[in-house]
């Protein structure tokens, strides 16, 4: 469709993005595709129906930093990785406000005081992503919902947090933030009772509803890479049927109690899956099975 829209309007059609370019109309595909239209060849009717196949990128909302500048070329562009060699580990944080973000300067000085050496791209005027780089394994989601109330009360929005995986820094870091960007913009529109969500709550949530979006380049490397050891994977199946208890799960595989817990810890501290609580327990279960029943 994008091949068409460029043969379309030829010279005034460009996959270039920078802001210095104020003259064109900005959008960004399904695919993650950003691409821009001159404003002056394209009619008003036009305009709203690429807003509608399309998702508008609020190109007037202040200039980007060096820094997300260079994401947002990563992301939706052509250019490689902004990361140094130095990182080994990145989480995304994808918020959005029901209200526009007037206060946008304060706004990131609060979000960087929450999430520290972070960078804060913006999508639109209602949302955006943090990138921290070597993120703790596991989220005090806690420490979040205070966040979020704080944010609440001081900018008068209504904030929405969706924690992402922590992923390792590869070459198919890119697919990964993309899906998982897709995963929650479809939680977003159809799950709004929490104001703060991880995407292991929101997975089951996506498979019982059928989204074609799960599939095994959604999953992060450090929980794939920890599924293919069959040693783990049998300790984890029992670990789960004997309802996240450490001592019957040793008994049942004939094991000290303070061999599964370490197995239990290294994985949490690898993965970022608390599977110490439900929840987190219940995503790794359903993650375990969707690799061994559908990636065959």
């Amino acid at each position: 469709m994008i091949e068409k829209l460029a043969s379309h309007y030829k010279e005034a059609f460009s996959l270039a993005y920078s802001h210095d370019k104020a003259e064109y109309l900005w959008f960004k595909s399904d695919e993650g595709q950003l691409f821009g239209i001159l404003k002056s060849a394209v009619t008003e009717q036009e305009e709203n129906l690429l807003s509608t196949l399309y998702t508008p990128y609020d190109h007037g909302f202040g200039e980007h930093s060096n820094r997300s500048e260079k994401w947002l070329h990563y992301l939706y562009g052509e250019n490689g990785p902004p990361f140094p060699p130095s990182s080994n580990s990145i989480r995304c944080y994808y918020f959005y406000s029901k209200h526009q973000v007037a206060d946008k300067q304060n706004f990131e000085e609060a979000m960087q005081g929450s999430i520290p050496s972070s960078t804060i791209l913006w999508i639109s005027r209602h949302k955006g992503i943090i990138f921290e780089e070597n993120s703790d394994p596991v989220v005090d989601k806690e420490s979040f919902d205070q966040w979020i109330d704080s944010f609440t009360s001081d900018f008068f929005i209504e904030l929405h947090v969706y924690i992402g995986q922590l992923h390792r820094m590869t070459g198919s870091l890119k697919t990964k933030i993309l899906a998982e960007q897709n995963c929650f913009e479809t939680i977003y529109k159809s799950f709004r009772r929490k104001k703060c969500i991880t995407f292991h709550e929101a997975l089951p949530i996506l498979i019982f509803d059928g989204s074609s979006l799960i599939s095994e380049q959604v999953f992060s490397e450090f929980l794939t890479e920890s599924f293919e050891d069959r040693e783990l994977i049998q300790t984890l199946q029992v670990y789960f049927e004997c309802n996240l208890n450490v001592s019957l799960t040793a008994k049942k595989l004939y094991m000290h109690r303070n061999s599964v817990q370490y197995r239990i810890e290294k994985f949490i501290e690898k993965t970022g899956i608390d599977i110490k609580h439900f929840h987190e327990a219940a995503s790794a279960f359903l993650i375990m099975q969707f690799l061994e029943h559908f990636t065959e």
